[in-house]
């Protein structure tokens, strides 16, 4: 009988129980949002963001003193005020070289005869080729040549000092001076360069070969 009275008085099942717990539940929650409560927000907040500021800072005016002063006088008082550099040591004592001779000193490139103890003298002769035209018209000439002779006795340079008539006879008269070959000249013993001032004459009666 007990059972009986059980049974009519909860006539639903499980099931349904569930159903009627879920939805007094999502009236619950329906009604806190109708009233204004929302949930708690998570404990988790993003970070705010970095904020950065810029602030213009003047420069301080300069120096009163340095301002009124031209670029060139802070120059100079710059290079008053740095310490000055230590004195240089003193350089090692120079070797003493011993005086030379005054040949070596004043010994010239190619002696002169007055300097010479023997004077270069030739050792061959040279024809001497008179040009055709100055042959043809008989003319005479003279031609003052300057020869430097090294110590072998060879000729390293020919040049005219003077020319008789000039433009005429100074080809003839170097071409036979360079084909001359000498004895060298000698100081204290031994050969040296010498120098030699020669004439060359052209006459066409004499016994000639013309070119």
């Amino acid at each position: 009988m007990t059972l009986q009275a059980t049974a009519d008085f909860f006539p639903f099942t499980q099931a349904d129980q569930r159903l009627v717990a879920g939805l007094a539940l999502s009236l619950v929650l329906h009604a806190l949002i109708v009233l204004g409560i929302t949930p708690a927000p998570p404990r988790f907040t993003a970070p705010a963001p970095l904020e950065v500021e810029l602030r213009r800072v003047e420069a301080p005016p300069p120096h009163p003193e340095l301002a009124a002063k031209p670029l060139s006088d802070l120059s100079a008082a710059a290079a008053a005020e740095t310490p000055q550099e230590a004195a240089p040591m003193p350089d090692a004592p120079a070797t003493v070289r011993p005086p030379e001779t005054p040949a070596a000193v004043d010994q010239p490139l190619y002696f002169t005869a007055r300097d010479l103890d023997v004077r270069a003298e030739p050792i061959n002769q040279v024809d001497l080729v008179y040009p055709v035209k100055a042959y043809e018209m008989r003319m005479h000439g003279r031609v003052v040549v300057r020869i430097l002779i090294n110590e072998h006795g060879a000729v390293d340079e020919t040049s005219v000092l003077e020319a008789t008539p000039p433009g005429v006879f100074e080809e003839a008269a170097l071409a036979a001076t360079q084909a001359l070959q000498f004895r060298p000249a000698q100081k204290h013993g031994r050969n040296v360069k010498s120098q030699k001032t020669i004439e060359v004459t052209f006459d066409p009666y004499e016994s000639i070969r013309p070119r």
